[in-house]
């Protein structure tokens, strides 16, 4: 009962205009920052230890306008979730991909493609990428050949998600590349003779019975670092490219496909890793506000 009436409200909200959403996006940005103050101060410690050299005043600057870019994301995000179909996501023209020939290489002469994404810009939209070139340049993105990888949550909010995440297919129910991170291995030795996009969410911090993982510098700190998506494109052989979801005006995002490697078997797992984060920091530091500091990135697992 509680699946429904919450599915049921964010479709009621999500059939409201863009134009509306973002309105209501100032007053949730301020119940967020100012009334509730939703973590806060994990936003303060994550801002103070990524940017030391900028002043207090700078801090707090950053920190208002990420809780502003923070209620635009929950926003589209519930939005997105009444785009039934592809063509109130394309009007909108919310998301663009600026250089999707560059994907097509990749993919074109690779056995698949390992996206490595991060918590920037709005990552619940990626799931309307087919929607998403506005070029005369065909995309080689396919209901069928595209996977988004996720993080498995309660029963009733994976259910909510995935109808949330999957709302601009032509075949939601039928979309058979989204898949929960257990599942990945796998699906990938399953489907190791066709040819694959996978979108790997990877700047979350490793899973509590991850044993294998990487410490890298990131933002001025050490972390620890997931590699089982550079791992994976290593045993395939597949193309690696860094996914940059920057801001360039609100209501509309500018996909960006910056590729790494043409083959994952020419460069360690490592290495992948730290170009990934080394392109992240980059997009971080061009636009502080657009990351999600909420999260806990840089704990440490209990010795």
């Amino acid at each position: 009962m509680k699946k429904f009436v919450v599915k049921s409200l964010m479709r009621l909200l999500g059939l409201l205009p863009l134009k509306l959403h973002y309105f209501l996006a100032r007053l949730l940005a301020f119940l967020a920052g100012k009334v509730f103050r939703y973590r806060v101060k994990v936003v303060e410690q994550n801002l103070a230890a990524s940017f030391p050299d900028k002043s207090a005043g700078e801090l707090k600057k950053i920190r208002n306008r990420f809780y502003r870019h923070f209620g635009d994301v929950i926003a589209e995000t519930v939005w997105f979730g009444a785009c039934r179909g592809p063509k109130r996501l394309r009007r909108a023209r919310l998301v663009e991909i600026s250089n999707v020939e560059v994907l097509n290489s990749l993919y074109e002469k690779s056995p698949g493609v390992m996206v490595l994404m991060s918590h920037a810009g709005n990552w619940e939209l990626i799931g309307g990428i087919g929607s998403y070139n506005y070029t005369d340049i065909p995309s080689c993105f396919t209901e069928q050949n595209f996977c988004v990888v996720y993080l498995k949550q309660n029963p009733m909010w994976d259910a909510i998600m995935r109808d949330n995440r999957t709302a601009p297919l032509v075949d939601p129910g039928g979309f058979p590349g989204y898949l929960e991170s257990r599942q990945v291995v796998r699906y990938v030795f399953e489907h190791k003779d066709e040819k694959k996009i996978y979108n790997f969410i990877t700047d979350q911090h490793p899973y509590f019975r991850a044993k294998d993982f990487l410490k890298v510098t990131f933002m001025h700190q050490e972390c620890e670092s997931m590699k089982g998506a550079a791992e994976l494109a290593r045993r395939f052989g597949m193309a690696v490219c860094y996914l940059s979801m920057p801001v360039e005006s609100r209501g509309h995002y500018k996909l960006k496909y910056v590729p790494i490697c043409d083959s994952a078997s020419s460069m360690e797992a490592d290495d992948i890793m730290r170009r990934f984060y080394e392109l992240l920091e980059a997009d971080i530091e061009a636009q502080p506000w657009n990351y999600l500091w909420t999260h806990k990135r840089w704990k440490k697992f209990p010795k």
